[in-house]
């Protein structure tokens, strides 16, 4: 049975079990992870007749469904602490990143923050979560990335379906019947100091 809300104990399990999982997990190189993201980019697009827009959208959304296929598989080793609370969404997303990549995942994510619809700050109808990125996992480690090309076409998005994905199982996982829809609200590409994605919770009957 899935908890209400995440306790002190399940927390203080939390800190040993990610340090746990990332110990046993096999390791995830960024830079090859980046690499492998251009390159099937670059594939798709000389099977799209040169369609660069088309490629990063076929990409956004396959990575998104391969990431579903992998979590769901994952979220057993994470049942201890999960729960129905949409604000422990925050430490629940960051138990599961620290468990994937590691203590160096908030060079790449700052933890996320909830905010309720008609919250002040939420200039949405829905509730959300807004994530930000001190650092691209996919541009910063790319030195010849062209970034004329890629400004428009929320390149960044790929690795933010995948998150949306993971909100999304958890939102499975515990029972809720909601869908993530991904916002990239700022983006280095376009000359913003960080990386910013919105993720707005909808009723899937929305």
């Amino acid at each position: 049975m899935v908890r209400e809300k995440v306790g002190f104990v399940q927390r203080l399990l939390a800190s040993i079990g990610k340090r746990l999982l990332w110990w046993r997990a096999e390791k995830m190189d960024l830079y090859v992870l980046a690499l492998m993201a251009r390159e099937t980019v670059l594939k798709y697009q000389e099977l799209l007749d040169g369609n660069l827009e088309a490629a990063v959208n076929t990409l956004k959304v396959q990575f998104a469904e391969s990431a579903k296929t992998y979590l769901r598989n994952f979220m057993n080793q994470l049942k201890l602490v999960v729960s129905k609370d949409l604000n422990d969404m925050e430490f629940m997303s960051e138990v599961s990143l620290w468990s994937i990549l590691g203590p160096k995942f908030r060079e790449f994510f700052a933890p996320s923050k909830y905010l309720p619809a008609g919250d002040p700050i939420n200039p949405y109808n829905n509730p959300c979560f807004v994530s930000i990125s001190p650092k691209c996992v996919l541009c910063s480690v790319i030195q010849d990335l062209d970034m004329e090309k890629y400004r428009d076409l929320d390149y960044g998005a790929i690795i933010s379906y995948a998150l949306g994905s993971l909100i999304e199982i958890i939102m499975e996982y515990v029972g809720h019947n909601y869908r993530i829809e991904v916002k990239e609200t700022r983006c280095f590409l376009r000359g913003d100091p960080y990386s910013e994605m919105v993720y707005l919770v909808h009723e899937k009957n929305e």
